[in-house]
């Protein structure tokens, strides 16, 4: 029996998907639930998550290369109507196993700029989960800066 024959579908939505640099309006179609990689080193990346609704969709960001250009994550709205909620570590190059870190509960920016705030290496991580309505939890986010760790959260 083939696959097709016994319901499944012959091509499955990607797990992986490559995020082109510029501005994305990301949307639980196509973005959720899917690991978002980040692979253009010279480019500015402006990621706009939908409203957070309560929904349970996971968006998980993945760097693929060492970052010259700013990656900026925006919740969608004026904190603190929609937030993120938790916490984000970050090493500094050079520091061995030293993370600090930082938190948020009414922050709906995350600015990334490969100095202070993180997104310089390749291996930055970050996870979200839509949890409530106008809320991003942050699940898990590591990043590598450069200088003294900085907080990568404004707004």
């Amino acid at each position: 029996m083939s696959r097709q024959s016994q319901g499944v579908p012959i091509t499955a939505p990607k797990a992986v998907v490559a995020l082109a640099a510029g501005t994305t309006a990301l949307t639980s179609v196509e973005h959720a639930n899917r690991l978002l990689t980040i692979s253009t080193a010279g480019s500015l990346h402006t990621l706009n998550l939908p409203r957070a609704e309560g929904s349970g969709d996971v968006y998980e960001f993945l760097v693929t290369v060492a970052m010259t250009s700013n990656i900026v994550i925006n919740a969608v709205g004026t904190a603190p109507s929609n937030k993120f909620v938790g916490c984000i570590y970050q090493q500094a190059t050079g520091s061995g196993n030293t993370l600090t870190r930082f938190a948020s509960t009414t922050n709906d920016i995350i600015t990334l700029n490969q100095t202070t705030t993180g997104g310089l290496a390749a291996g930055d991580y970050l996870k979200l989960c839509d949890t409530a309505p106008d809320q991003w939890r942050i699940v898990f986010g590591l990043f590598t800066t450069s200088g003294a760790p900085a907080t990568p959260f404004s707004g």
